[in-house]
């Protein structure tokens, strides 16, 4: 029962006739318990299925709550009954000399029971065997962290690198695994710490395919002085990936820059390591599925290690003999399988939020467009007097320059004009071309604007085309400025960089071209943004460096310094 090889799957078949032998029935047993464990493993995972939570009961004692776990091998571990242990008593307790913190362990274990007679005893063998084997439980602490965390759904969308991991500080680096070309992301640095010792770290990271602003490389430090025992912090490093399809991206740690201070001790040695995630322009849990399918049966059986279910962490101090708990933290590794209705359920709703947040992005941008249109204009109006008793047609009368009040820049002007003939009964008042309507009216005109936008006036001209009686025409006028209009054209400024992540040989040169949208000065900065990286002059004409690599080239606008854009050029040697 503790052979741990499950394939290939072999069944009994059965004849008349047949002599049914101890190897025959063990091998009907391990049939059913193979391919139950499979399922177990390949469909749910390793770990916590429910219960099992670990709650203090004093000072020195701990207790397991009833449960059920999944092991390494799909094997079933049940916990019928709380458990309460003393740490002290727990196998894998060291003593004084271990310090800081237990992880607390559950593992599968049977045994042999029920004694009983063997009827074919014969001379020089045992009279009794056992009956059956008992399915249970070991609990143990270990200061050791898991080898490989099979168990953790994390490992699925993350990577997770260990910086360093020693005199009780542990500093890890996390980043996706999977990466939409050009979007933002974080690098996550996680930082542990057992004692209550001042702790302060720096080192650089070398970045392939991502930037933050710094070029290549990323400077991260950390100082935290009065640190509280057991706490956890945490830094995050904006990072962006490039704009190539199916490439990897790559952080790996600069040698030698890795320092550590810790009280009034220093450490230099750190792991080294190279973090990878996937840049493509698909969506990323598209991405994360077909990775999953491509390797899941080669991780899964790869990985079928003896190793414990780590319950909780355990934080500890000493009192002379004594070992006294300070604080528990339960499945420290995030070791627990999710319930097929529940993770169900789960997506579901998180489908749900996705969409319900889109519907409420989508209506705040609808309310937000309609607030817009619905937002008056900035209006100014107003009345000039034009005295026509003695104007003769086809002259024209010009206003004063008029202050509209509206600040600089365009404005919109709409005139409309009213005159007093002693021959009408009531004013007529006139919009849009008078023309069309000279048969009916002893007086026609026609109106024009000029605007004059860095004073903010504007002039009216009056134009007379007939008048047979009118003494006064008074023009109204009304002036219109749109701030919305005037923000969306401001935010359509952009620049495109020609070609984009272009290849190039060792020495040779290439011109990029700048398309550029809501605007039209073509004054450009071009710069390359690593050293030694190559050189590029005023016309965006790019020589490569005689050293192959990945470098990124800048503009951005003179007249608009906000406004710029970069792309990735592989420079390579040649063949």
């Amino acid at each position: 029962m503790k052979n741990l090889k499950s394939f290939p799957f072999e069944r009994n078949r059965y004849f008349y006739g047949k002599l049914l032998s101890v190897e025959d029935f063990e091998t009907e047993q391990k049939y059913f318990n193979d391919k139950r464990r499979t399922i177990n493993r390949f469909l749910f995972g390793t770990g916590v299925v429910c219960g099992l939570g670990v709650v203090e009961v004093d000072d020195e004692s701990i207790s397991v709550e009833r449960g059920l776990a999944l092991d390494f091998a799909g094997r079933e571990i049940v916990l019928d009954e709380p458990v309460v242990r003393k740490i002290t008593e727990l196998e894998g307790y060291g003593g004084a000399q271990d310090e800081g913190f237990y992880y607390l362990c559950l593992e599968y274990q049977e045994e042999a029971a029920e004694l009983m007679h063997n009827v074919t005893e014969t001379t020089g063998r045992n009279s009794s065997e056992y009956n059956k084997y008992k399915e249970g439980y070991h609990l143990f602490v270990t200061q050791e962290e898991p080898e490989r965390e099979t168990f953790s759904p994390a490992r699925l969308y993350e990577d997770r690198k260990v910086v360093f991991d020693g005199q009780g500080i542990k500093i890890c680096q996390v980043m996706p695994k999977f990466l939409e070309m050009g979007k933002d992301t974080v690098l996550r640095i996680e930082i542990e710490h057992a004692s209550v010792q001042d702790i302060s770290f720096e080192y650089e990271l070398e970045l392939s395919f991502l930037t933050n602003g710094e070029g290549n490389r990323v400077h991260v430090s950390f100082q935290e002085k009065d640190w509280e025992k057991g706490k956890k912090c945490q830094l995050e490093i904006p990072l962006k990936a490039a704009c190539v399809n199916d490439v990897w991206a790559e952080i790996s740690l600069v040698k030698g820059s890795f320092k550590l201070q810790v009280g009034e001790r220093e450490y230099t040695e750190a792991k080294s390591f190279v973090s990878r995630t996937l840049i493509n322009d698909g969506d990323i849990y598209e991405s994360l599925q077909k990775e999953y399918y491509k390797t899941a049966m080669d991780y899964i059986m790869g990985n079928t290690f003896l190793q414990g279910i780590y319950l909780a962490k355990i934080f500890v101090v000493r009192a002379g003999d004594l070992c006294l708990i300070q604080r528990i933290e339960p499945l420290p590794f995030g070791q627990k399988i999710m319930h097929t209705e529940i993770s169900s359920a789960m997506i579901g709703r998180l489908v749900e939020d996705v969409e319900n947040l889109k519907e409420a992005k989508l209506l705040e941008g609808e309310s937000k467009r309609a607030k817009e249109e619905k937002k008056p204009l900035k209006a100014a109006y107003g009345k000039v007097e034009f005295n026509v008793k003695h104007v003769r047609p086809g002259e024209v009368l010009y206003s004063d320059e008029i202050v509209h009040g509206l600040g600089f820049g365009p404005v919109t002007i709409e005139l409309g004009y009213e005159v007093d003939d002693e021959f009408s009964q009531e004013p007529q008042m006139m919009f849009g071309d008078a023309s069309l309507f000279q048969n009916q009216y002893g007086f026609q005109a026609s109106l024009g604007a000029r605007l004059n936008p860095s004073r903010g006036t504007f002039e009216i001209g009056l134009k007379i085309i007939k008048n047979n009686s009118a003494k006064r025409v008074r023009v109204y006028w009304t002036a219109l400025y749109n701030e919305v209009h005037r923000s969306e054209a401001a935010r359509k400024k952009r620049i495109y960089l020609q070609p984009d992540n272009p290849n190039i040989y060792t020495g040779e040169s290439m011109t990029f071209t700048a398309v550029l949208e809501g605007f039209t000065d073509e004054r450009l900065q071009w710069t390359v943004k690593d050293r030694n990286g190559g050189t590029i002059d005023k016309n965006g004409k790019y020589t490569a460096p005689e050293m192959a690599g990945i470098y990124q080239i800048m503009v951005s606008s003179k007249a608009y310094p906000d406004i710029k854009a970069s792309t990735f050029v592989v420079v390579r040697e040649k063949e």
